[in-house]
């Protein structure tokens, strides 16, 4: 276990008894320990004063200590830093940095002299020095049942290795131990990050996890362990891939849900040439069904969301930045314009609905700002209404969703930041953007996001394959299964039911047309 830096005063009468002040000699001096402060695990900060310096000089002052249990004196110590001479002028706090061995319990003094006379020491402190440490970085679930776990060891380059280090974990304790199960990943000499894969694991079983190391230091071993415990729920949610989707516009497309069924439309074939064809999912057929060819023509990084039965999109860029905005009626299979978007043309913005009203912000303009404004529609008065802008930094890309009756925008791309990880909520009913906790996997753009029941997703972007669920109940971000497609970016993302369903995008060197369902 780490252990704590242990800093306290000792009183040693039958010592002390042996080395009275000299107070007429010494003109009442005294000294005193102000503070310790660690620096690392081998050197401290320590700072101490002269009092009662009245009319002599200090003839010599600083610091000694020891690793015995008997005070350190001048003539008596394992290690001494003279400070030299010191007048009534200067300042009477003097402070050095001691180098000391990790690991090891001191008797540390400040001391003082004046003129000859005896040595006059301050009360005598006890520090513990540092210890090397061990922590848990995080954990990648991977296929199967199995997860990748990280961590680091630190204090190697104070001379600390590890005969021996990896993690343990258990479904019953929260404090593992070797006790417990472990992975040895052997020895170490280095601080780079380790990792380890975690197997066996049982679904929908809480698994305790942290990172373990035992270190030797001058034939001296310790068993260290991180302080903090990393859960992971055992939730073995698998990606089922599934009918492959049948348009052709693989990237920066629009996707939403109506009912029982999930659309995608719009978006870049390979070549960047944009499209206008729009396609219906029905997941119990596991089957594609083109239709009504999206009204508004040829476009790619548009918006879109559902209200209630019907279908929307808007905005986006074909050759010019858009404003015009669409609603479609499958039951009917048609497209019918509505108003247009109030906010001014643009493209790679965010949209999302909650209750019986749709919402726009962010994005790029026309002439390439990057936007931050918030737009309200309601169609049962076909109606754009400004509200109060969003408070991150204007940015593209992001991501947004609703869980409920909150709205949340996360993600995206800054002119002055790049990639971001910020995410916040919106209340409608006071028109209120709150900041919430930090989305935790990489700062990306270009993501996908949706809720299932009361928990919101946001996974892949900028190349990316992971996926991650957030909780607005505990305000807490939790790593799940990444993508089984792979590593994409500019995919389309919805969810049916207790479904949620990611597809297209493209990676490294294609646009894709694959379609993959998660089952939370």
């Amino acid at each position: 276990m780490n252990r704590n830096h242990i800093l306290s005063v000792l009183l040693f009468p039958v010592f002390l008894s042996c080395e009275p002040w000299q107070l007429k000699q010494a003109d009442f001096l005294q000294v005193e320990i102000i503070s310790i402060d660690t620096l690392s695990i081998d050197s401290i900060a320590i700072t101490a004063r002269v009092i009662g310096l009245n009319t002599l000089q200090v003839q010599d002052h600083g610091f000694i200590w020891t690793t015995q249990e008997v005070p350190p004196t001048k003539y008596i110590n394992e290690g001494e830093r003279s400070l030299g001479i010191r007048t009534q002028e200067d300042d009477p706090i003097f402070s050095d940095t001691l180098k000391l061995h990790p690991n090891r319990d001191y008797l540390l003094r400040a001391y003082a002299t004046v003129d000859g006379a005896e040595y006059q020491y301050s009360d005598t402190l006890q520090y513990h020095s540092g210890l090397a440490e061990v922590q848990t970085l995080g954990f990648c679930y991977q296929y199967g049942f199995n997860l990748e776990a990280s961590g680091k060891l630190s204090g190697t380059e104070k001379g600390y290795f590890a005969i021996q280090h990896g993690f343990c974990w258990s479904t019953t304790n929260p404090l593992p131990t070797l006790s417990d199960q472990f992975v040895n990943l052997g020895t170490r000499y280095n601080n780079e990050v380790f990792k380890a894969k975690i197997d066996s694991l049982q679904n929908n079983v809480v698994h305790y996890l942290r990172a373990y190391a035992i270190v030797s230091l001058d034939f001296e071993k310790d068993t260290l362990y991180d302080q903090e415990v990393l859960p992971f729920d055992g939730n073995l949610a698998f990606w089922t891939q599934r009918d492959t989707f049948g348009g052709n516009s693989g990237t920066w497309a629009v996707g939403f849900s109506i009912g029982n069924r999930g659309y995608i439309g719009t978006g870049a074939f390979p070549s960047f040439w944009s499209g206008s064809d729009f396609w219906e999912y029905d997941p119990s057929a596991d089957q594609w069904t083109q239709r009504d060819t999206f009204g508004g023509g040829h476009r790619w990084r548009a918006v879109g969301f559902s209200i209630g039965e019907r279908g929307y999109i808007g905005t986006g860029y074909n050759n010019n930045y858009l404003t015009d905005f669409w609603e479609y009626d499958p039951s009917a299979d048609q497209w019918i314009q509505r108003d247009t978007f109030e906010g001014g043309a643009r493209s790679d913005a965010v949209g999302f609905s909650i209750g019986n009203k749709g919402y726009i912000g962010t994005g790029i303009s026309a002439n390439g700002d990057y936007l931050k404004d918030f737009w309200e529609y309601d169609p049962s008065v076909d109606q754009w209404k400004k509200l109060k802008d969003f408070e991150g930094e204007a940015r593209s890309g992001a991501v947004g969703f609703s869980i409920g009756n909150k709205g949340y925008i996360g993600t995206g791309y800054s002119s002055t930041n790049g990639d971001l990880k910020d995410f916040w909520e919106y209340d409608p009913s006071a028109d209120q953007w709150t900041q919430r906790d930090t989305f935790k996997g990489e700062a990306r753009s270009g993501a996908v996001g949706f809720s299932i029941g009361n928990k919101g997703y946001i996974g892949t972007g900028s190349l990316l394959a992971d996926f991650w669920e957030y909780d607005p109940n505990t305000d807490q971000w939790i790593q799940r299964q990444g993508i089984g497609g792979g590593p994409r970016r500019f995919a389309v993302g919805f969810s049916i039911g207790n479904k949620g369903y990611i597809g297209t995008g493209e990676n490294f060197f294609y646009s894709l047309s694959d379609f993959w369902e998660y089952d939370p």
